[in-house]
Order: C-alpha cells, then sequence, then structure tokens
C-alpha cells in the first residue's frame, strides 16, 4: 500500500480534516538548459566529435602503412613450403590451391612459337577417345582405273564417282 493510500484509509478511520498526501508536480520533461550550460554542451559535442575524427584518421594511416608494409601475395598459385619457420601457420598452406609439377595444363608462347603442355593422364584419356572413332579410310572411284577421290554416288547402280563423266559411264552399265 503507498503512502496516499495509507493516508485515504486512515483518514476514513480517523475522520479528520480530509488531508491528502500532495504528488510532486515535477513532470518528466527535460530541464531547460541557461546560455552558458547549453554552450557548454556544445563545446563539449564538439571536443568529442573532433576527437573521433582525429582517431579515425589515424586508425585509416596505420591501416595504409599496414596494407603497404605487409608482404605482397604473389600472382602464381604456386606454394613452396618453407619447413625453417616457426609460425606454424598451417591454414594458410592448406587455403591454397598446390600445384603437381606434370599435372597442369600449360599453355606457352615464345619466340620460338607455342607449346601445350598436357598431363599424362589427360594425354592418355585423348588418344583413347581419338582411337574409338575410326579413321575414316579414302573412299575412290569405282569406274576401272580412276584413282580420284569419290564425290558423288551415281543414283541407279550406287557407285562412287568423281565426276559428271563418271557419273554418266556408272548409269549407263
Amino acid at each position: 500500500m503507498t503512502k496516499r493510500q495509507r493516508a485515504k484509509y486512515n483518514q476514513d478511520q480517523d475522520d479528520d480534516d480530509g488531508k491528502f498526501l500532495e504528488l510532486p508536480m515535477e513532470s518528466n520533461k527535460k530541464k531547460t538548459l541557461t546560455e552558458e550550460e547549453q554552450a557548454l554542451k556544445r563545446s563539449e559535442v564538439a571536443r568529442r566529435r573532433k576527437h573521433q575524427s582525429v582517431q579515425r584518421a589515424e586508425k585509416d594511416k596505420a591501416d595504409t602503412i599496414n596494407r603497404l608494409l605487409k608482404k605482397q601475395a604473389s600472382k602464381s598459385k604456386r606454394v613452396i613450403k618453407d619447413d625453417g619457420g616457426t609460425n606454424g601457420d598451417n591454414n594458410t598452406m592448406s587455403n591454397k590451391m598446390l600445384l603437381i609439377p606434370g599435372e597442369n595444363v600449360r599453355y606457352t608462347t615464345t619466340k620460338n612459337g607455342s607449346q601445350l603442355s598436357l598431363p599424362a593422364s589427360l594425354l592418355d584419356d585423348l588418344v583413347h577417345h581419338c582411337m574409338k572413332r575410326p579413321i575414316p579410310r579414302r573412299i575412290t572411284c569405282d569406274i576401272h582405273g580412276c584413282e580420284n577421290e569419290k564425290k558423288y554416288t551415281a543414283k541407279t547402280s550406287g557407285k562412287a564417282v568423281c565426276s559428271l563423266e563418271h557419273y554418266q559411264l556408272a548409269e549407263r552399265t
């Protein structure tokens, strides 16, 4: 029970003057500041803002220096394992792709010409794939004594011919 409730209860019992406890009339609004206090607050906010901008500039400068001084990552994907180091960075080793000599496709262009290097396993697969398809043999003209390559097939006889003259000969026979 609050003081006010207790006082009301006691008033009913005592039948006195009916005296109530007054509640404070102050609201929860902001207190109005004097001009001096407002100026002081503004200067404090400005000082904090300036301090933050100086700190941010110093941090940016330090980050830039660290980025420039840090060892640049090489462009090649080849990783050389250094057993002499004791820093224990195993994660950097596992994150990078290790290239195995002889197991990569490489195209090289020099002043002497271009060269394509293929791994043995890929070369074997390529040769095997090419050998599955029969190499087409050269079909020659079916007219007796002609060694020219076939260009046409005679309609009625079905013979391979190389020219219009031989086509007409094949059709007549």
